[in-house]
């Protein structure tokens, strides 16, 4: 679907109710958003000293007034025209943008210019996965064998967890496999292009922070609980479904006590080692038997294909988990899922056996993966390449960039999957939307309440220091939340028609 956003270029005038405008008072321009604009219409009772008869003859008109029923208007006196609604922005932003559509149409924009998105531009991510793999995908990973050892090779599942080794355990317990004792347990991760670093990561120990890869485990962390000090330290696994191994016994000896979520690559150790100990432990439990610590190697072009397993989640349930926690390893994860099947390197039925069909493309890099991104936004969002700047997919680069209309057109196409997103604001002010962080940066976008058959994509992007995101929104609800709206808007200039 494409849609074209366009701009007013007369300013809406929404006055329900006339009021005198009097003499106003510091005190009475005030308003819970600051300082009302000059000519806002204020309403100011003065009380003098009146006769008890004057005092009781008001009382009865109020009590009669109170007991006459009473409609609310659908712009309410209290509703901010958009030239208040400006005031009020000039006072909470110093350097962003805020924008509203409907129906694919710009109605409110205000400091149009190109900032740091951070975790929105996900939304664009999330809908590049869905164009090149579909909604209903589930990520593979395949278990070999080739004489006395078995294989595993991963194609960047990010949510092989314990729970997933453990289905796999299962499997090949029921198919026999563990009936055989075997030589060693290798792991195949090929399927990526190593070192593939993002960038705006720090390399702390912080899970946000985990390095991709084609076969990696609990999001490339390890949860422990350590306990005692110096010789009584003890460290355990923090997770009943997770057996502790040597990597996460080691690093857990120089934590302090209590519970660490550890960044496996932030001490150089390759994830992929941990998966091996992690897939070795449990296949253990289930009867199987290794003779040598896990390794690594390539899949040989024939060995017998043993499981395609296939993730217990859709991309569509996957991604509504990327949303809920803005995980940076997910959507990076599948940046790289879409370099894969755009290069072919995903097994497919027939053409040979899995093994060679993989071997003859090369592995996937990220760079890869977001110039599809790009070219998806191009070409199905109707967005021109000059509004952007995309160098990964999860947005904590502060090199991405993305002017503030663009953006919004990202946002109005993401409407057919809005209940994936959280929930942001309190009563009465409650939207499906998606936030960004980073230092310095504070955005949201989502969708106001329209009226019915109609959509309001919105977007805030402040690049300051002052956090008044929750301001700015409580602004664009009081000003638009279900307002009708009559004006005839422009096209935005830049921005394909969709």
């Amino acid at each position: 679907m494409t849609t074209a956003f366009r701009t007013t270029t007369t300013a809406q005038k929404t006055t329900a109710f006339r009021t005198t405008t009097v003499r106003k008072t510091p005190a009475a321009r005030r308003s819970r958003f600051g300082r009302l604009p000059r000519g806002a219409p204020v309403s100011i009772f003065r009380f003098r000293r009146t006769s008890l008869l004057a005092a009781l003859a008001l009382l009865a008109a109020l009590s009669m007034a109170a007991s006459l029923p009473v409609s609310a208007a659908p712009d309410a006196p209290d509703r901010l025209s958009p030239t208040e609604l400006r005031g009020v922005l000039n006072k909470l932003i110093r350097r962003g943008g805020v924008a509203v559509g409907h129906n694919g149409r710009v109605v409110f924009s205000h400091r149009e210019g190109r900032y740091i998105p951070a975790s929105i531009i996900k939304l664009a991510t999330a809908m590049a996965a869905f164009h090149y793999l579909g909604e209903d995908h589930r990520f593979l990973t395949e278990v070999h064998r080739w004489k006395n050892r078995l294989y595993i090779r991963g194609f960047g599942d990010p949510l092989l967890v314990s729970e997933a080794w453990r289905r796999m355990a299962k499997m090949l317990a029921e198919k026999g496999v563990f009936k055989q004792p075997y030589r060693r347990l290798m792991l195949d991760d090929s399927a990526f292009a190593p070192g593939q670093l993002v960038d705006g990561s720090t390399g702390t120990l912080n899970p946000y922070d985990a390095r991709l890869g084609a076969l990696v485990s609990n999001f490339n962390t390890v949860f422990v609980q350590v306990r005692g000090r110096g010789r009584q330290k003890t460290v355990t696994s923090a997770e009943p479904q997770t057996p502790i191994t040597p990597i996460a016994a080691r690093l857990g000896r120089r934590m302090r006590r209590g519970k660490h979520r550890i960044n496996l690559t932030a001490w150089k150790i390759a994830g992929v080692k941990y998966s091996g100990e992690l897939a070795q432990a449990i296949f253990t439990e289930a009867g199987g038997r290794f003779a040598r610590k896990a390794g690594r190697g390539r899949v040989p072009p024939s060995a017998e294909l043993l499981l395609a397993y296939r993730s217990s989640s859709t991309l569509r349930q996957l991604v509504g988990g990327m949303m809920k926690f803005s995980n940076n390893f997910i959507a990076n994860q599948l940046v790289m899922a879409i370099a894969l099947q755009a290069g072919g390197k995903t097994p497919r039925a027939g053409g040979g056996t899995p093994a060679r069909r993989s071997a003859k493309r090369k592995p996937a890099r990220l760079k890869t993966g977001m110039r599809l991104v790009r070219e998806f936004m191009v070409r199905e969002l109707g967005i021109s390449g000059k509004h952007f700047t995309l160098i990964e997919g999860s947005g904590i680069s502060p090199r991405n960039s993305i002017s503030l209309h663009a953006m919004l057109a990202v946002v109005d196409a993401f409407h057919p999957w809005k209940e994936l997103l959280k929930t942001f604001g309190g009563p009465p002010r409650v939207v499906p939307a998606k936030t960004g962080t980073l230092t310095g940066v504070y955005s949201l976008a989502g969708f106001l309440p329209a009226p019915p058959g109609g959509r309001r994509p919105f977007v805030i992007i402040l690049n300051q220091r002052a956090y008044t995101r929750k301001k700015v929104f409580q602004a664009l609800w009081d000003a638009y939340a279900r307002r009708p709206l009559s004006t005839g808007p422009q096209a935005v200039q830049g921005v394909k028609s969709r």
